[in-house]
């Protein structure tokens, strides 16, 4: 028999979720959490390095997804198409969770390490994914380049969709800001 309860991974989470929108994430222990768990602290360690792992643990999903989708379109592709595809795939992994994304993103909005955080856990996956897009055929350069341009895109579309009380879905919202990358590339400033 465990010697902890199985879920209690989920009822962490959920736990700390909660206390977080109550109490706000600073104001919020690991202790408080683990007792609203029905569990102890070190049932929590056991599951989260952190309070802040909380709401991070699952993106690590998500870069394995990223990968493959870049890994298995077929060629011939122009590069907006590959950045299409895979942000596709990885948008519509997010749709059906857009509440719990929700709240999550509100929960980050509040504490500035959290948002540091955010974006730190990012920025680790891009080397990943510029080796995949060169993997493609594309020079290093060009990857990098690609990588971090999909990032971009995906992040202001992903924070449109979140804020927006009935946004389209994320697919769409994607892909139409995929040809604004061009246009903001032509803009012109007058003098």
């Amino acid at each position: 028999m465990p010697r902890w309860p199985e879920d209690s991974r989920e009822r962490l989470a959920g736990a700390a979720v909660s206390l977080f929108v109550e109490r706000g994430f600073a104001a919020t222990t690991v202790e408080q959490i683990a007792t609203a768990a029905g569990v102890t602290p070190r049932t929590f360690f056991r599951h989260f390095r952190d309070k802040e792992e909380v709401l991070f643990a699952e993106e690590d999903e998500l870069l394995p997804l990223l990968l493959d989708a870049i890994a298995t379109l077929e060629p011939p592709f122009r590069a907006e198409e590959l950045m299409r595809h895979a942000l596709g795939v990885l948008a519509d992994t997010m749709e059906p969770d857009r509440t719990r994304l929700r709240v999550r993103h509100a929960i980050i909005k509040t504490d500035v390490a959290l948002a540091g955080r955010e974006l730190a856990k990012q920025a680790a996956w891009q080397p990943q994914i510029a080796a995949a897009i060169a993997a493609r055929g594309y020079t290093e350069a060009d990857a990098e380049l690609l990588a971090a341009i999909g990032f971009a895109l995906y992040r202001t579309s992903f924070v449109a969709w979140l804020e927006e009380d009935e946004p389209e879905p994320l697919r769409e919202r994607v892909h139409h800001a995929l040809p604004s990358v061009r246009t903001v590339m032509d803009l012109v400033i007058p003098v």
